[in-house]
């Protein structure tokens, strides 16, 4: 999902207003190209939502894996659901909300498997 550099408040997404994006790309297997979400900005996200998060110059629609610390303070972990390894973390404001739509509880349960794969992966010499 690619997307222009507006801020949250420009999108509506600081008053918790609800925003569509539409989706590209075949990452995810509960999302297709050209299908429209709905997202809203959160407080707390928990192992297996989905979640769009703003990258330097493009939004990815990735799975939220946990908070994790790190020397630049608490970061987030995702990942697609087709990939192999977690993405490069993220600061939590790099989180622009979360998607409306059905997470299961196999979903979380393979997100906090990923998770603590990617953990491992930072505690003991992961670049992630």
């Amino acid at each position: 999902m690619q997307g222009g550099r507006s801020s949250l408040g420009d999108l509506g997404l600081r008053r918790g207003d609800i925003v569509e994006f539409v989706i590209r790309g075949a990452c995810m297997e509960s999302l297709t190209t050209g299908e429209a979400v709905r997202v809203q900005r959160r407080k707390i996200y928990a192992p297996g939502d989905v979640v769009v998060v703003r990258r330097n110059d493009y939004w990815d629609v990735h799975r939220f894996l946990g908070y994790a610390p790190s020397v630049h303070g608490i970061v987030v972990l995702t990942q697609a659901d087709s990939a192999i390894r977690a993405d490069v973390s993220s600061a939590t404001t790099a989180i622009v909300g979360r998607v409306e739509c059905d997470v299961t509880l196999a979903d979380r349960g393979r997100s906090l498997k990923k998770y603590a794969k990617a953990a491992v992966r930072r505690v003991f010499g992961g670049r992630r």
